[in-house]
């Protein structure tokens, strides 16, 4: 019997496997499109005005970064190539020669197929060649480290809280080391969204992707303690009031997020532990793995960071348990 031939495209799915089924993936041959390169860039503004209904305003801005891109390849470097999955794929490949960080070229690619599947649920085109490219290869994990307690008390007693920035600033970090909040969702936060529970206070917030208010994180007594003392030191508080706000200049604005990296970064150069692993990001690295070494389960920790499934959760369980249980504590011969 004759083997099944090497597909044509790399890292290219296979409709018809169980594995990539899906219902914008089962198309048993590539259909013919007459969609040119010349008519995108109306659609695209329709897709992007449409989606901004249903999403919050970083996720559409970033949409229209992607697609916009995606225009300038095909009507560039991918001329010529009808939309397909070589079209597609050439793209994918073009992000990749331009160097741009993985998670950006995933995010792109991510783009282009939720345009895909918008196009054929418009009845523009008669299938999606997006959904059956993979993206770049990346290994599962954390580019990012957590920091250990040494280093977090470090951060901590490296800042000077005798200012109002100084408060501000070690308040932000103290809550973000322990509720594991996304940068963007402190940014959001606002007075209003600090309430008192039967068994506590919480902060709620603004998830990723939403517009609503419906999860929070749990504030413990101690970061209790820095946020109220915070927000004493600033006269005539409104609900409405940004929780955070920006000092100098231009005071008594929101905190911004290029201002909230900035706050971060700052911290952890003066303590001296700012490198390529340990970022902003590594702060909710660092709330997941206390909690999970501490006994936390996987679903608690979950729900903590607002992950939509057990899957990314377990990938910080998988982490701690290769540095704990790794096979080479094994090797005791030499």
């Amino acid at each position: 019997m004759a083997s099944d031939p090497e597909p044509l495209i790399p890292e290219v799915l296979d409709p018809m496997s169980d594995e990539n089924a899906s219902p914008s993936s089962l198309t048993p041959e590539p259909q013919p499109t007459h969609l040119r390169a010349a008519d995108l860039q109306p659609l695209v503004d329709r897709f992007v005005e449409e989606k901004g209904v249903n999403c919050v305003e970083d996720t559409q801005r970033l949409s229209a970064t992607a697609l916009t891109r995606f225009v300038d390849y095909w009507m560039g470097p991918g001329r010529g190539i009808p939309y397909s999955v070589d079209l597609i794929v050439g793209f994918r490949d073009y992000l990749k020669a331009e160097k741009l960080a993985v998670k950006t070229q995933e995010l792109y690619l991510s783009a282009v197929r939720s345009f895909g599947t918008w196009l054929k649920a418009s009845g523009l085109t008669p299938w999606n060649p997006a959904q059956q490219v993979r993206g770049p290869k990346t290994k599962e994990g954390f580019r990012k480290q957590p920091l250990t307690v040494e280093q977090v008390e470090t951060l901590l007693g490296s800042m000077d809280e005798s200012t109002l920035e100084g408060l501000r600033n070690k308040t932000i970090i103290y809550l973000l080391l322990k509720t594991g909040m996304r940068e963007i969702e402190l940014v959001r936060a606002n007075v209003e969204d600090y309430q008192a529970a039967p068994d506590g206070q919480i902060l709620r917030v603004q998830g990723k992707g939403r517009h609503d208010r419906t999860e929070f994180v749990v504030i413990l007594p101690e970061v209790q303690v820095w946020l109220e003392r915070y927000l004493a030191s600033r006269p005539r508080l409104q609900g409405e009031d940004p929780l955070f706000l920006t000092l100098g200049k231009r005071h008594g604005h929101r905190v911004a997020p290029r201002t909230l990296r900035g706050i971060i970064c700052t911290a952890l150069k003066v303590a001296q532990l700012k490198k390529p692993v340990i970022t902003g990001h590594s702060l909710r690295h660092t709330a997941a793995t206390m909690s999970l070494n501490n006994g936390a389960p996987a679903t608690a920790v979950r729900d903590m960071l607002r992950h939509a499934s057990l899957k990314q959760t377990n990938i910080y369980v998988h982490t701690l348990n290769r540095v704990k249980d790794g096979g080479e504590r094994f090797i005791t011969q030499y």
